[in-house]
């Protein structure tokens, strides 16, 4: 049995970073008593369409935005951004297995979009042997996976028990309540295209840093 404290990532473009990250996750820290979540941006998602902001400019939102919660819960992690391969987070926690140690236990937090695409992932059914997968609902999703084995896998993961988290180092699933916001990345950056305002669903500080960039226009 570990005695370390949980340690949760939270991998992502954040093109831009958004309250729709950010307060589900702070509900998550809340419900599963979390110490520590360090943010993972990433520079080549190999799931997704390539990211319109710079490395360097989604890095300078992801820390005006810390700086503006000013929650001792975040910290940044900027080893992804390093990469100019494609981030496979498999690979990722492989690293930080190794940092951490055999017994750490360690976390990965994904939104339920991310739980259904898990098994067309790189090795993304290998993540529970090197963490636990925590999951922030997102409206709109169901909590089932498609395939009926891949749903077997699943439930043999599953806990509703928070503190099992902090007792082995990885090989669980949680799937919290959390606030299903309304809000993405796609939609902010249509809005500023389209000249809509985004009061409300980014920090200030970010939108200063968007405005001041020219980002999205």
């Amino acid at each position: 049995m570990s005695k370390r404290a949980l340690t949760a990532f939270y991998g992502g473009t954040f093109d831009p970073i958004h309250y729709g990250h950010l307060r589900p996750v702070i509900a998550l820290a809340r419900l599963v008593n979390l110490q520590q979540v360090i943010l993972l941006p990433n520079n080549v998602p190999p799931h997704r369409p390539q990211p319109v902001a710079s490395a360097q400019q989604r890095l300078a939102m992801a820390r005006l935005a810390l700086a503006e919660l000013a929650d001792p819960l975040f910290t940044l992690d900027e080893r992804e951004l390093k990469r100019l391969t494609p981030s496979y987070t498999v690979e990722t926690f492989e690293a930080l297995r190794r940092e951490y140690g055999p017994d750490a236990p360690l976390a990965f937090i994904i939104g339920q979009d991310s739980l259904l695409t898990l098994p067309q992932w790189h090795r993304g059914l290998e993540l529970p042997t090197l963490c636990h997968v925590l999951v922030c609902a997102r409206p709109g999703y169901d909590h089932g996976l498609a395939d009926a084995r891949d749903t077997r896998w699943l439930t043999r993961r599953l806990t509703r028990d928070p503190q099992a988290l902090h007792r082995q180092p990885a090989g669980l699933i949680y799937c919290a309540t959390t606030p299903e916001l309304a809000i993405s990345a796609s939609d902010i950056r249509a809005r500023y295209r389209e000249g809509r305002p985004c009061d409300g669903l980014l920090p200030p500080s970010v939108q200063g840093y968007i405005d001041a960039q020219g980002l999205y226009r």
